[in-house]
């Protein structure tokens, strides 16, 4: 009776006006779509191509410039780079020319170089707004609209997401496939996180791996065994052959950059800390900084999973939800135990930190019921609960365009004004060549990318910086083959890597205090471009700093002129 009532039902169509069925035609229609979900993530991730600092000269000197080196012919070259060492591969380099040589060849070497810079910089962004919709697909298909909705916001607001999004290292490509790899275990499909876990680690960062480390675990119970071991095996031998063959060609020499590459920073070959050494707590600090509140809402997303199992709501609590977002705290443990530390090593778990805030801004409402219920009036503590979440969204989008303001406002000086260069250089007598000189700030240098013209390069001079300095690489000493003396692996200081004086010098770029008063020994300079810089070491407080307040940052900072100086 109660099928033929039910068949009956359909038939006249009170079934579908049902109650349940129209709570869930209202929530299929507030479900982002997929293309609505592409395209607000794209709009800040070429607003972060176009506009984003470079946050580390890692980022330039190994592979802004052996990439410029790939166009060009000429670039900077690092120890690492070196045949003697081989740490990094060109195959990663070469991936990226798939947009830069067409794009290089189309523009020329002239100003249209500053172009190729940004192109290849806007399809890494697209390539993080894709990751980044599949990830909030899979929520929204297997979480529902809310945690979609606010894992959406979350990162499209995201301060830390607009710095990394669009960076040009290892540990931003890392954080594309985790991404993928996260969203695929959502979705159930094991092989794909496979696919995206061996590409992530032996393309991008061998390091990462242990972030994959709870992805395995899933795939040892999700897939067939033998099915799991072939998509590694094959998956492997498509990155590696072409991986060896091309450091072979590069190199001149049969060698394993991965195998170099995990010597030196896993087995004991090398001392990263020779680079600077941070203390236990720099992640948390660093974290608080670039994404602000969303870093303790995703600290609190186990206690957030307490708390609807308490409700008996424990089915909101989905164990691949819980998978996904379990190599924050495997990876974020893992690099806090190093010694050397850096901000970029903490980039591949930022959308995930971000789906891990989502989770507990949905459990919110019922973290505050459960806390609050006992000591504060019904009505009162419902509309806390309802009020929780959207001062947090709050807070944290105000935070974020603060955070951003003051990067673009303190620190973006250096492709301010490189991209002033003048297009005609001044050439030193008896070459073909104008050298742009840099001293203390070396390592704010955007690349050779923003020189207007293909006699500039780049040269150092001394400052008070006693590490090891990049060269320019030598045709030559072999180009990528060559293992100059003057690169090493101690961070030792080598005087070969200096320019002889700045008096050969025909530009210099560096910081004057602001009201004209000229650098000693540039009082014949001529300063041709300037723009306002924040010193961090004569700006104590560190709060307007990094972050922008109006009026109380531009009071609270001391602002300097970074400058390019032409010599008469």
């Amino acid at each position: 009776m109660f099928g033929l009532r039910q068949r009956r039902n359909i038939s006249s169509g009170s079934l579908s006006h049902s109650p349940e069925r129209k709570k869930s035609r209202v929530l299929d229609r507030r479900k982002p779509g997929t293309v609505f979900i592409f395209l607000c993530l794209l709009l800040p991730r070429i607003l972060s191509a176009l506009y984003n600092i470079i946050h580390d000269c890692d980022e330039v000197y190994n592979y802004w410039e052996p990439l410029h080196f790939l166009l060009y012919g000429h670039g900077m070259q690092t120890w690492e780079y070196s045949s003697a060492y081989a740490l990094r591969s060109y195959l990663y380099l070469l991936v990226h020319t798939l947009i830069a040589g067409p794009a290089a060849l189309w523009l020329g070497a002239g100003p249209g170089k500053a172009a190729v810079f940004y192109i290849v910089r806007m399809a890494l962004a697209t390539i993080s707004a894709y990751a980044e919709m599949q990830l909030v697909r899979a929520v929204r298909d297997f979480a529902g609209a809310k945690t979609a909705q606010l894992l959406l916001f979350l990162l499209c607001c995201s301060a830390g997401m607009f710095a990394a999004s669009s960076a040009f290292l290892p540990s931003t490509f890392v954080m594309y496939t985790l991404t993928l790899a996260a969203a695929a275990v959502i979705d159930n499909h094991p092989r794909a996180v496979v696919a995206y876990a061996a590409v992530g680690v032996l393309l991008g960062w061998p390091v990462a791996g242990v972030a994959f480390v709870p992805y395995a675990m899933y795939v040892l119970t999700a897939a067939p065994f033998l099915g799991a071991l072939g998509t590694a095996v094959s998956m492997s031998l498509v990155v590696l052959i072409p991986l060896v063959c091309t450091d072979w060609l590069f190199y001149g020499r049969w060698t394993v950059t991965l195998w170099n590459f995990l010597k030196y920073n896993v087995a004991g070959g090398g001392d990263s800390s020779l680079y600077g050494v941070e203390s236990g707590t720099f992640y948390l600090r660093n974290a608080m900084t670039n994404l602000n509140l969303v870093a303790p809402l995703a600290i609190l997303v186990p206690l957030s999973a307490l708390f609807l199992m308490s409700q008996k709501r424990g089915s909101g609590v989905r164990i691949r939800l819980a998978i996904a977002v379990a190599p924050v705290w495997v990876w974020v443990a893992v690099i806090s135990a190093l010694p050397h530390k850096e901000e970029r090593f903490l980039f591949p778990v930022y959308t995930l930190i971000c789906l891990s805030a989502a989770m507990t801004l949905v459990a919110l409402p019922v973290m505050v019921k459960g806390t609050l219920g006992w000591l504060l009036p019904r009505q009162t503590v419902q509309w806390v609960a309802r009020l929780a979440p959207r001062l947090a969204c709050g807070a944290i989008m105000v935070l974020s365009l603060s955070r951003v303001a003051a990067l673009l406002l303190n620190y973006g000086a250096p492709l301010q004004v490189y991209r002033q260069l003048p297009e005609d250089p001044v050439l030193q007598p008896g070459t073909n060549s104008s050298f742009v000189c840099v001293g203390d700030e070396w390592h704010r240098f955007p690349s050779s990318f923003h020189l207007p013209h293909p006699a500039y390069r780049l040269a150092f001079v001394q400052s008070g910086f006693h590490g090891l300095l990049p060269r320019p690489f030598d045709i030559a000493q072999g180009g990528t083959a060559g293992a100059p003396e003057e690169l090493n692996n101690r961070n030792e200081k080598e005087p070969r890597n200096y320019w002889p004086d700045v008096s050969q010098c025909q530009y210099y770029v560096g910081l004057q205090p602001q009201g004209g008063e000229s650098m000693p020994g540039f009082e014949e300079w001529e300063t041709i471009a300037q723009w306002p810089f924040v010193e961090q070491s004569k700006s104590p407080q560190a709060l307007y700093r990094a972050f922008y307040v109006p009026q109380k940052s531009q009071l609270a900072n001391h602002v300097s002129d970074y400058v390019i100086l032409k010599k008469f």
